[in-house]
């Protein structure tokens, strides 16, 4: 059986301790100070603190886990400060959550820290400068949308493998969705829990770029409850890590649909978890060694 865990979030060690991320670390310590409510109160904060990052990434002074952690980290943290400020309730990082096809499912921010899964959050933040660790790379960078492929797909999976399974579960306590997936997908997966959200904050470097990384956004939203963007570009080639914000479209609005996300809370912070039944909980499925050794006895 697979064991599941529950913690009250806790934010990103390689941004509290890596010299790196010393600017990711004091924007954060500083939201935390004025306790913000909305992605608005802090978006130009944010620009600022990429900035500095991502200049300690131009210059070498970042190494490979400040490159896949630091950014990535710290978007995350600082949505999770700003739902909890505006919801009124803690986030969890959980463990060893159940799908329908996966057993132990790990959720970096989740509600609540038991029973079934009610609401998720993934952060993503993509694109980045050139920097000794990729030489060859053009002058301006890594574009965002280069990341964003994989990352939507593994996203969409596990949205759709959470919510399957609590159709299963609600089906074993007697009760069923309004709709099946055998009709519209996506508004059968809008019908059902958890509530499933991904933001993404985009380095991007063209208006192909751009497009690419709304196309994305537009994709991911399928299958996802609301698909938040933030994206900020260099002014030129020859100021890589200097940034200005880029429009989106008002339905990809990172501080719109964070606002839907703290509603959603709102909704779920009186309300009494759902027990996940002791007969719905399987055995962990058997990894490649084990089925070895089931063979040989």
């Amino acid at each position: 059986m697979t064991r599941q865990t529950a913690k009250v979030r806790t934010t990103s060690r390689v941004v509290a301790t890596k010299p790196a991320c010393a600017p990711l670390r004091a924007m954060y310590d500083a939201a935390v100070a004025a306790h913000p409510r909305t992605w608005n109160e802090v978006e130009d904060d944010f620009v600022r603190a990429m900035e500095a990052f991502d200049a300690n990434v131009a210059s070498g002074v970042a190494d490979i886990g400040d490159l896949q952690n630091g950014k990535g980290d710290f978007f995350n943290d600082l949505l999770a400060l700003i739902l909890e400020d505006c919801a009124g309730l803690n986030l969890y990082t959980r463990g060893g959550v159940p799908g329908f096809v996966f057993a132990n499912h790990n959720l970096d921010l989740t509600y609540p820290n038991t029973g079934v899964v009610r609401f998720t959050l993934e952060a993503k933040a993509v694109g980045t400068p050139r920097h000794p660790l990729s030489p060859k790379q053009k002058p301006i960078g890594r574009p965002g949308s280069a990341d964003l492929a994989k990352r939507v797909k593994e996203v969409a999976f596990k949205s759709i493998d959470l919510k399957a399974e609590y159709g299963r579960i609600m089906a074993m306590q007697g009760q069923s969705p309004e709709s099946t997936p055998g009709g519209n997908l996506t508004t059968w997966l809008r019908a059902v829990p958890p509530s499933s959200y991904l933001f993404i904050a985009a380095r991007v470097v063209s208006q192909t770029d751009f497009e690419a990384v709304v196309a994305f956004a537009h994709t991911a939203a399928q299958v996802q409850d609301g698909v938040g963007i933030f994206c900020f570009t260099p002014e030129s080639p020859s100021r890589p890590t200097t940034y200005r914000k880029v429009g989106v479209p008002a339905d990809l609005s990172l501080d719109r649909v964070l606002y839907r996300a703290c509603q959603d809370l709102v909704g779920l912070r009186h309300e009494a978890p759902v027990a996940i039944p002791e007969q719905a909980v399987g055995p962990a499925p058997s990894t490649g060694a084990e089925a070895a050794r089931a063979d040989d006895t």
